[in-house]
């Protein structure tokens, strides 16, 4: 018998109909590797005079996975549009063959997020899970290129299965480093305007979006998700020069600002060019000790996202890609 070898074990996903109603997982992300397996909570009794238990009662079921790999224009709206709050792209066209998609999470009311059905394996073995959703995405940019990384939480998982044939695999256009501008304003209406010169990395990351419904319905696993409160958080690394030290200045009279994050990829069509652009309203919540970062004096600000009440938003992301519909 062949063995089971992790090299062959390929992802495959589906976007829901309805929550957790399994589909078939026809689209392949091929650049995104997912450490998933099942969860469980099991409970031991053990009898009055006796050292060890004799039960062992299986009580909660569901499945979690991370992620993790490059990012990329065309994958990345899968995750987005799970863990932020789902729009259908505007500016579909045959001739340009692009794609504009939104991605605006509501502040004090229920988003719309997608949720996945997901196969893993191979010819010899396989598993699924249903209502996959994605709980976290942080996205790190720095010297090295643009990474991501994330975790999900899924219903219990089906094991023994076959996999979707035949599923249409994205391609890959990458975010690098080169493409990559970072601004900080005053104003929404301001952003993109002042650059900040000597940004060393920046991390977004949105997490705690979901939690597991657990009701008395005959089943171990869990019955639906709901919305908890979430964190978002910025952490900037600049250089520690005029420009980087004025957020001291910014920590200390609590002001807002306005911090974009931009990446610009290749041709689409013309002047229309594969694009990532992260807004997100932000006050400095932490700051760190000065730092060496290969031979630059550095600092690290960490920035939580609040509500601009000027536009009800807190935070807003835009792709442009030839993805036109998930």
């Amino acid at each position: 018998m062949a063995e089971r070898a992790s090299v062959f074990q390929t992802v495959q996903i589906g976007v829901e109909s309805g929550y957790g109603t399994k589909v078939a997982a026809d689209v392949k992300l091929p650049s995104i590797a997912f450490e998933m397996g099942p969860e469980s909570e099991i409970q031991t009794y053990r009898g009055a005079g006796y050292k060890y238990p004799s039960v062992a009662a299986l009580t909660k079921e569901w499945a979690s996975a991370s992620f993790s790999g490059p990012i990329t224009y065309n994958e990345i709206v899968y995750l987005l549009a799970s863990v932020l709050d789902y729009a259908a792209p505007s500016d579909k066209t045959g001739t340009t063959g692009e794609a504009t998609w939104t991605f605006t999470p509501d502040p004090d009311a229920a988003d719309a997020p997608k949720s996945y059905t997901i196969e893993q394996g191979g010819a010899g073995r396989a598993h699924l899970v249903t209502g996959a959703l994605v709980t976290g995405l942080t996205l790190t940019f720095n010297q090295d290129g643009a990474e991501l990384g994330g975790d999900l939480i899924a219903k219990a998982l089906d094991d023994g299965i076959t996999m979707t044939a035949t599923p249409t695999e994205l391609d890959l256009v990458p975010v690098t480093r080169p493409q990559v501008l970072v601004t900080l304003d005053d104003t929404w209406a301001g952003l993109g305007t002042t650059e900040l010169t000597r940004v060393l990395s920046v991390e977004w990351g949105i997490t705690d979006r979901y939690g597991p419904v657990w009701v008395l319905n005959g089943e171990v696993d869990f019955e639906a998700t709901v919305e908890t409160v979430p964190t978002l958080e910025v952490k900037l690394l600049v250089e520690a020069d005029a420009q980087g030290m004025g957020l001291l200045t910014t920590m200390r009279a609590n002001s807002t600002k306005f911090l974009r994050i931009e990446a610009i990829g290749p041709v689409i069509s013309g002047i229309i060019t594969h694009k990532l652009t992260i807004d997100t309203a932000v006050k400095v919540t932490d700051v760190e000790r000065f730092s060496d970062e290969d031979g630059i004096y550095a600092i690290e600000w960490t920035m939580q996202g609040v509500l601009d009440p000027t536009t009800s938003k807190v935070t807003e992301v835009k792709v442009v890609n030839t993805v036109g519909s998930l």
